[in-house]
């Protein structure tokens, strides 16, 4: 899905309206030219110290001239421009974004830029703006989110596992400071149960244990529980074999 978080500047020309999909700007029916769209997504996950790619496309009519496009963040202390793309004197960066900003392939159509180590302060709007003449601005906004890969262990129960024992907890499966909380589970066919805690930790992130309690019987010897856990910021299911060790109760 595309933003249409979008907002008319004061000196854009009557008849600019910003539809559910992307900022249209349209000139008088009189004007003789063509309308003016900023297309970018509605939101955008990255994953805490790791570079992510804020699209904006443009699609520019015919008889408009592309003055500049610039991306701009709000701030609770105001709004501060980021990058600016000027198709005679290229690009230009906000001093302290030199370092962590680029824009892909900056042209008249695409004002993409690459945003590098992103980290919790960068949670919030960016905004994609373009000047055209005669139309005046147009913009579009997406929101970033910052996602946190979970660390992800099993921990084995305290005690040893004995033939005919009474129910015992036989491994934890944590996803440990997951933004957000982890989905987690144990794979199993054996006829055991599972416990669920979770936490909350700093920075919005939350720390999830799933206990697995079963009372242990020889026939499970060498079979594998298997801790399963799922994340956005991860690209597939990780998984943790646990394999069984049940004693003889001599």
């Amino acid at each position: 899905m595309v933003a249409a978080h979008s907002a008319k500047f004061p000196h854009s020309p009557p008849g600019c309206r910003y539809p559910m999909q992307k900022a249209i700007c349209l000139s008088s029916p009189n004007a003789g030219v063509s309308s003016n769209h900023v297309i970018v997504p509605e939101k955008v996950n990255a994953v805490l110290g790791k570079n992510i790619t804020l699209a904006c496309k443009i699609e520019m009519g015919s008889n408009l001239s592309l003055t500049q496009i610039s991306w701009e963040r709000r701030l609770p202390s105001g709004t501060i421009t980021l990058a600016v793309f000027h198709p005679k004197y290229g690009t230009s960066f906000s001093p302290e974004y030199t370092q962590r900003i680029s824009f892909v392939s900056p042209s008249i159509q695409d004002a993409t830029i690459t945003l590098r180590e992103v980290g919790f302060t960068d949670i919030g709007s960016y905004t994609c703006k373009v000047a055209t003449f005669p139309l005046g601005n147009t913009q579009a906004s997406t929101y970033v989110n910052v996602l946190v890969e979970p660390k992800v262990y099993v921990s084995a129960g305290p005690t040893a596992l004995l033939d005919g024992g009474n129910e015992s907890l036989v491994a934890t499966c944590i996803a440990e400071r997951g933004r957000p909380a982890a989905e987690v589970f144990w794979e199993t066919e054996l006829y055991g149960r599972s416990e669920k805690q979770s936490h909350d930790e700093p920075n919005s992130t939350t720390t999830v244990h799933v206990r697995y309690m079963w009372q242990p019987q020889s026939y499970a010897q060498g079979k594998t529980l298997t801790c399963v856990v799922r994340h956005p910021a991860l690209q597939t299911e990780f998984r943790i074999p646990y394999i069984l060790n049940v004693q003889c109760k001599c």
